[in-house]
């Protein structure tokens, strides 16, 4: 994680486990990557004075604290990046059933299962790949419903319809050209050579 640092803690409470670790990691969070929704995970991390020293505008960045505590042997990085990399994981787990196709298996058989597991978790993939090509998503870890938000939805506000029973829409605010966004981005992306080499381009 960029502009992190990470720890053991020597320490350890009577009553452990023999060989149990407590890992900490530390980050540097700017001010302006600090939502206000208190639904937030990342503000649980930062101490409360700190958060609001942030909130109020006094401050520029904060510092976002997390702990580990497990019985794995190594290096405390290589540790806290294999526990990051599985919460990333549980993340698209979470995305793959919230409104998507995951929220439900579909048969009593298992191989049918697995074919919709699997295509459930491709959609999800291709909807990240479309979110990074459309410039939605700058950090690699927008979710699902910023797809539907950023790229999918028109927004387009009610007006009163010219026959009864007949709904009427005016055009809202215009939007981002999204989609000339990501084929200007995948036509940039060129498919790897024999050797693993970028091939010229056309």
């Amino acid at each position: 994680m960029a502009g992190a640092e990470v720890a053991e803690c020597r320490y350890v409470p009577a009553g452990w486990p023999e060989g149990t670790r407590a890992i900490v990691r530390s980050a540097r969070i700017d001010a302006k990557k600090v939502r206000t929704d208190p639904r937030s995970r990342r503000r649980r991390t930062i101490d409360p004075a700190q958060l609001a020293l942030v909130l109020g505008g006094e401050a520029d960045h904060a510092y976002a604290y997390s702990f580990i505590v497990a019985n794995i042997g190594g290096d405390p990085v290589a540790i806290e990046a294999l526990f990051r990399g599985r919460a990333q994981v549980e993340e698209r787990i979470k995305d793959s059933k919230c409104g998507l196709a995951l929220r439900h298996l579909p048969s009593g058989y298992g191989a049918v299962n697995r074919v919709w597991m699997w295509s459930a978790l491709l959609a999800l993939n291709l909807s990240g790949w479309t979110k990074g090509l459309g410039g939605a998503d700058g950090d690699g870890r927008a979710h699902a419903k910023r797809a539907r938000r950023k790229l999918i939805c028109i927004p387009a506000p009610c007006r009163p319809p010219r026959s009864p029973g007949c709904p009427a829409l005016e055009p809202g605010p215009p939007a981002r050209p999204v989609p000339r966004q990501v084929g200007r981005n995948a036509a940039a992306v060129r498919p790897a050579g024999p050797a693993g080499e970028r091939s010229p381009a056309g």
